[in-house]
């Protein structure tokens, strides 16, 4: 339960924990939905146009690092936010999961190190302040996160 004086970084950091590990109210959290995904699953794509879980891992890792780069003060770091698309061995997929892993507990360490008095600072790229970078990196965690939740069960529909 929230109390008033729990602060606005800490509401924050909790909706992104939720997101990520669970009790999201939207639904399975990233962390339920990506549980016993073996590396064949997390290749599967619908159609060759289409991402697969793996694309969108590499890309909600790249987003939170960059997240946390930018509440540290960095400018947008140039790189592609996609990753290549290439074969997907087990390692290769336990080292994307790393990653993420990674780059949450990262921006969870920069959250707990923000105070809630720079949430309206400036900050580069498309979101003008740091609370906009915040809430548009948890709108589009959930995004992803449900789009590989249906590329699950599609996928596992199909075996």
């Amino acid at each position: 339960m929230l109390t008033a004086t729990r602060s606005e970084c800490a509401r924050l950091a909790d909706q992104l924990e939720r997101g990520f590990r669970g009790g999201a109210w939207h639904g399975p959290a990233m962390g339920e939905v990506l549980a016993g995904v073996e590396a064949p699953l997390a290749a599967w794509r619908p159609a060759p146009e289409f991402h697969c879980i793996a694309d969108l891992v590499g890309h909600l890792a790249y987003w939170m690092g960059e997240t946390t780069h930018r509440i540290r003060g960095g400018e947008p770091a140039p790189g592609a936010d996609w990753p290549p698309d290439a074969p997907l061995p087990a390692e290769a997929w336990r080292d994307r999961l790393a990653h993420l892993e990674e780059a949450y507990r990262g921006l969870q360490s920069a959250l707990a190190a923000l105070d809630d008095s720079r949430l309206e600072d400036a900050v580069p790229g498309a979101d003008p302040t740091i609370r906009g970078l915040l809430l548009g990196t948890l709108q589009h965690n959930a995004y992803h996160s449900a789009q590989m939740a249906l590329l699950r069960k599609l996928a596992e529909a199909r075996s």
